[in-house]
């Protein structure tokens, strides 16, 4: 999955958090009314303030979904059970906080290259997920260069417009952590989407997927929505301008 099926549609996805620039973003989100996918690493929810993060998102109306990493970051000496049983204690961990399992999923970079893991992921019923923007947080990550990350949709909007007159659809790769530039950059990313008339959707209205939570962590045995997802009354999709946030240099050291 590496676009929306409607053009002129835009899904920012953050990974490996949450973190506290995850909060920060929420913030940011809530004055916008914008939505996106957080894919929350289950390891960081073990502690509290992590795990209010998270539940915080979900009932701002993001689609949660999960980022996984093996252990060891290899499948080597692991039986598919161990692999399974794995996958579905991380999933459990975010059912714990959310009340459904996680169905979108990214695969921790180290472990990207690993195609056993990547079969019994899809053997699961999880949707795995890539995408067709990087918005290069991970290089602009201080407070004096994260307002590059606009400038990156800008050209990347700029460019097909003029290619051929018309938009396309994305969906943005990004990272929730401190280490990265995404919390002080997304305002004005907000307002570079506004700008060119995109739209903001969660994944599961990226791709018009009524239920885009799973019914169980390892059987492939359905999938289930709640009023937040897309076609439900919650639903939600769309942004509006917000003010140029002045960044805390603090908060991406």
């Amino acid at each position: 999955l590496t676009s929306c099926q409607t053009p002129g549609q835009i899904a920012l996805t953050y990974s490996e958090g949450p973190s506290e620039a995850t909060m920060e973003m929420l913030q940011t989100l809530k004055e916008a009314q914008g939505r996106v996918t957080f894919f929350a690493n289950a390891t960081w929810l073990q502690y509290m303030q992590y795990a209010g993060v998270t539940r915080h998102a979900y009932l701002d109306g993001h689609l949660i979904g999960m980022t996984y990493r093996l252990p060891s970051d290899t499948s080597s000496g692991l039986t598919d059970d161990d692999v399974k049983n794995d996958i579905a204690r991380n999933s459990r961990t975010i059912q714990d906080l959310i009340g459904v399992y996680p169905k979108y999923m990214k695969i921790h970079e180290a472990n990207l290259k690993d195609p056993r893991l990547l079969s019994i992921v899809q053997s699961m019923g999880y949707t795995l997920v890539g995408f067709n923007l990087d918005e290069y947080d991970y290089k602009y990550n201080t407070a004096a260069t994260a307002g590059q990350i606009a400038e990156v949709y800008n050209a990347i909007f700029s460019k097909q417009m003029d290619a051929y007159g018309r938009k396309a659809s994305y969906i943005v790769a990004g990272y929730d952590v401190p280490s990265t530039g995404a919390a002080a950059g997304l305002p004005k990313v907000i307002n570079t989407i506004q700008a060119h008339g995109y739209d903001m959707v969660r994944l599961d209205g990226c791709t018009n997927d009524k239920t885009p939570y799973k019914k169980d962590p390892i059987l492939n045995d359905g999938q289930v929505g709640d009023p937040k997802s897309f076609g439900g009354a919650e639903y939600k999709h769309g942004q509006t301008s917000v003010k140029n946030i002045t960044p805390n240099p603090s908060g991406n050291n």
